[in-house]
């Protein structure tokens, strides 16, 4: 007999049944929560029986001495998952479809419930199945398009649950929001970024992609509530009468029957709404496994056996600039393999513009050399201006210096950032990165470390800020060190394999009298001087190209060492070390590499402007003390305004209703379109626009360029644009002899060209305005 279960050393035995015994055996286990959600126990189920025993807790007051029967919660759940094992939580025992009973107690205080009803044992038998695929992305050649493996990328391999299980779980207010949101649609959320790769024969016939163009606001256009929800449905699939009827019964039983009975109908309708995801759509993670070289996946997992296949659910991540980052994670609806035949590939293209070419089996560096490759990974050291001329931008005249200027394009970019091999013209902020390459060789008693140290030359506008013989300053990471991440595999508690993370620390460090000094780490992370103890690790970022620095721009030091220099010139130096912290000099010139101009692909020995006291050729040999390089910072934010219509040479006289008179006195007057698009540095382009009712822009009156000129028939003068008009260029169509008048809207938008390497560094500005004309 079990003691008194009012007594604080509460201890009970459960018999556990089923109503029809499964036709395999099932391991399981029983949870007992307290009335309020906390962990008391958990048991395995032995020879079908449950035992508890509190007797030994270390119980909080409120427990001791009140606890029954009645306050406690007991839940049963399959134990083949291994991960169940860990479980502490109500909210993560969620998916493991647990059977919560009633617990009963006779009069002689014995514990007993219910059998388990079979619609929980069906779902507890698990099998094993083999998911596997293939990650790649289109990439562009020149004008040949082919589509690339992605290696490297993490897979994440989710199982959606059956709704049926769930359904009723779903609070009412959620269900009976459903009938309104498919019948009456009026507002749709935007599916987050990253969004699923169109189809691949779009890139085929594409060989040169638009950049995305800035959207130009129209006040005026406007559309029907019966219009926008034709627009929304248009693509959906029709819902039959009897579908329809029950959506409209407001019975939030019936709808549910309706959604579960037609659930492979209304995946196109959730896809548009995130926010019900949540709610129809349970994702339980079972792996974690990267993309070999070939981008290739292959996992094993383990679905429940009742009723369908596994449907199966992918996201991807991939390491850029430093962290995993998501790059691929489409709508659960309507990107997920329902019935998923085990063993086929799922194949998947990758869009997200920051995912590179980099796959290779064998590509390690040879040698002692140190190649420096690129800023953030994305913009080739060989396309940084090193030496000092005048030009102005394309289409307009006046000239400015582009030294330490970049001709790169950046992920970000959009009209009327325009780039051209050659065009010198945007400089770096943010918080950009240094990549490079260290060869096979390397780290050895003669080449250990590497420090990267800065000085700045000139302020923002090109006026020297110090002198030629001041010292460097180490350049100082981001975070206050530099670790350099890996992955791992270890056997999870159900002896799957599984992936793990860790990193090491790089630097920086004192030796020998030289401080800042960062380890040039080895090939693979169980490699000399770190000798990890995790199974096939592997580097997040090869050796090859990897972040050996990243900074805050924001943060350099003028050449006092101690007040932020700000914008301007700043000259950055690479010097090497060896084991006992010494530092070298005379290093053959061939030990420092930088990408070709032509081919970023292909190295070549850096030219003397990227040496530090260079002797011989890059052609004939010869020595150099460091690698150095200049780079422009310009960390500043645009600003922009548009002002009153001018008329005649004087702001307009608007009263409350907001119209310019066009023809005062009966004579038609001189129109003066004004607006301010001004950058400190001047490095920022704008783009101005001009919309006439709902009949589109007017051409003469819309603008761009960069912010240091005159451009498009506007005259610059003090930061501000001016351009005249006639009535009639302004109105068009809508002139009518004179008599005519028209509302019209302004956009504005002024960008900044900053670069961290890889993005646009956005500190822009815009404005919208609006007038009216009339005679």
């Amino acid at each position: 007999m079990a003691e008194n279960p009012k007594n604080q050393n509460l201890k009970f035995k459960i018999q556990v049944s089923y109503e029809q015994e499964p036709k395999e055996k099932i391991d399981l286990i029983g949870f007992l929560f307290n009335c309020k959600g906390r962990l008391l126990q958990k048991q395995p189920v032995r020879n079908n029986e449950l035992q508890f025993s509190l007797k030994d807790m270390r119980k909080p007051r409120a427990f001791r001495n009140t606890t029954k029967i009645d306050d406690l919660r007991l839940f049963i759940a399959p134990a083949a998952d291994k991960r169940a094992l860990k479980i502490t939580t109500l909210k993560e025992l969620e998916v493991y479809k647990a059977y919560e009973p009633i617990m009963v107690t006779s009069n002689e205080g014995g514990v007993s419930i219910k059998p388990i009803p079979d619609v929980f044992s069906e779902y507890w038998l698990y099998c094993k199945c083999r998911v596997t695929g293939k990650i790649s992305k289109w990439f562009n050649g020149g004008n040949v398009w082919e589509d690339k493996p992605v290696c490297r990328a993490r897979v994440h391999i989710c199982e959606i649950d059956n709704i049926f299980y769930w359904i009723n779980k779903v609070p009412d207010y959620i269900i009976t929001k459903i009938p309104d949101a498919i019948l009456k649609p009026e507002r749709v959320k935007k599916i987050p970024i990253p969004i699923p790769d169109p189809p691949p024969f779009q890139f085929r016939t594409t060989p040169d992609l638009p950049q995305p163009q800035p959207q130009l606001f129209n006040l005026f256009d406007t559309t029907s509530v019966e219009m926008k929800r034709q627009q929304i449905t248009a693509n959906l699939p029709n819902l039959d009468d009897a579908i329809v009827q029950k959506l409209k019964t407001g019975n939030a039983n019936i709808i549910r029957e309706a959604i579960v009975k037609n659930y492979a109908l209304f995946h196109p309708w959730f896809c548009l709404w995130p926010w019900w995801w949540r709610y129809f759509y349970r994702c339980k993670e079972l792996a974690v496994v990267k993309t070999n070289a070939h981008g290739r996946f292959d996992a094993s997992i383990t679905y429940n056996c009742f009723g369908d296949k596994p449907d199966i659910y992918i996201w991807v991540e991939y390491f850029i600039n430093g962290e995993w980052t998501t790059v691929y994670r489409p709508p659960i609806p309507c990107h997920t393999h329902w019935n998923y035949i085990c063993g086929t590939d799922i194949i998947i293209h990758i869009t997200d513009p920051r995912v590179p070419v980099d796959c290779c089996c064998d590509c390690p560096i040879g040698g002692e050399l140190v190649f420096v490759r690129t800023i953030s990974k994305s913009t080739s050291v060989s396309h940084i201006n090193q030496n000092s001329y005048l030009q102005a931008p394309p289409g307009q005249t006046v000239p400015y210096d582009r030294i330490g200027l970049t001709d790169a394009s950046a992920n970000g970019d959009v009209s009327p950032i325009t780039t051209a091999v050659g065009d010198y013209k945007r400089p770096f902020g943010g918080n950009p990165s240094f990549y490079m390459g260290f060869g096979s060789d390397l780290p050895n008693s003669g080449i250990y470390y590497y420090r990267w140290s800065y000085r700045q030359k000139t302020f923002a506008d090109l006026v020297a800020a110090g002198n030629e013989d001041d010292d460097f300053i180490p350049l100082i990471p981001l975070g206050g060190e530099v670790r350099k991440g890996y992955d791992y595999e270890y056997l999870d508690s159900n002896n799957d394999t599984q992936i793990g993370t860790n990193s090491v620390n790089l630097g920086p460090k004192i030796v020998g009298g030289n401080d800042n000094l960062y380890i040039i780490p080895p090939q693979q992370p169980d490699e000399a001087p770190f000798n990890v103890p995790e199974s096939n690790p592997l580097w997040h970022e090869q050796t090859y190209n990897m972040r050996t620095m990243q900074f805050d721009s924001t943060t350099l030091l003028g050449p006092d060492k101690s007040t932020l220099g700000g914008d301007g010139l700043y000259e950055f130096k690479l010097e090497l070390f060896d084991q006992s912290g010494n530092l070298l000099s005379n290093i053959s010139r061939s030990t420092f590499k930088v990408p070709q101009y032509g081919n970023a692909s292909f190295s070549e020995n850096a030219p003397n402007p990227l040496l530090e006291d260079p002797t011989g050729t890059a052609e004939s040999g010869g020595t150099a003390d460091a690698f150095k390089i200049l780079m422009r910072f310009d960390n500043e934010s645009c600003d922009a305004d548009i002002f009153t219509i001018n008329v005649n040479g004087a702001p307009a006289s608007l009263d409350c209703c907001g119209f310019v008179n066009y023809k005062p006195g009966g004579v038609e007057a001189d129109l003066e379109i004004t607006f301010e698009a001004t950058h400190p540095n001047n490095f920022a382009v704008f783009s101005f626009g001009v919309v006439k009712g709902t009949c589109g822009g007017v051409p003469e009156a819309n603008a761009h360029g960069m912010v240091i000129d005159s451009a498009s028939g506007y005259t610059l003068s003090s930061g501000i644009y001016s351009k005249h008009f006639t009535p009639a260029e302004l109105l068009g169509e809508c002139y009518d002899n004179g008599e005519g008048k028209a509302a019209f809207g302004q956009n504005l938008r002024v960008l900044t060209m900053a670069t961290d390497g890889y993005s646009r560094v956005k500190r822009d500005a815009g404005k919208s305005a609006a007038f009216a004309l009339e005679p």
